[in-house]
């Protein structure tokens, strides 16, 4: 494997991790706000983070390639709504996406296409959640401060 596609895929591991520990740290910040639909929906997102990275990190250990175990990052925000914690969750959607993009522009330039086809139904399921997370706030937005219109909204995850 290209020592290069390899460091991004280290870097890649690292960046899904810090972004299930954001999503982790939303699911409490919303239940603590009473959203618990919401905060159980980000706590999915969670997992399918840890998901995502561990199937890169078994895709290099597979190849015999060395791993780089991530430090996690402290999340440090703040917000007045719950359309701000929703913005960042969108936000660093988009950062995940477009390092997935970079990614698999890099294995189709190096003809690294068993990479590229390990990535690529990890960029449809990103590009999901972009557009998703983008639909919430938008509907967050239009909510406002309006406490009944917020518990509607969090009301939708229920099942």
């Amino acid at each position: 494997m290209n020592p290069e596609i390899a460091e991004k895929l280290n870097n890649q591991i690292s960046l899904e991790f810090n972004t299930a520990f954001l999503f982790l740290s939303l699911s409490v910040r919303l239940k603590d706000y009473g959203m618990r639909g919401a905060g159980g929906w980000m706590r999915t997102l969670y997992h399918n983070a840890c998901d995502h990275s561990l199937r890169i990190l078994d895709y290099l250990t597979m190849r015999h390639i060395p791993v780089v175990m991530p430090s996690i990052s402290p999340v440090d925000y703040t917000w007045d709504s719950p359309s701000d914690l929703f913005r960042l969750a969108h936000s660093h959607a988009t950062i995940v996406s477009d390092a997935i993009h970079r990614l698999i522009v890099l294995c189709r330039r190096e003809s690294d296409f068993s990479t590229e086809r390990i990535l690529l139904p990890r960029i449809h399921s990103q590009l999901r959640l972009e557009s998703r997370l983008a639909d919430m706030l938008c509907v967050l937005l239009r909510c406002g401060h309006d406490a009944s219109a917020i518990f509607l909204f969090d009301n939708s995850f229920r099942n």
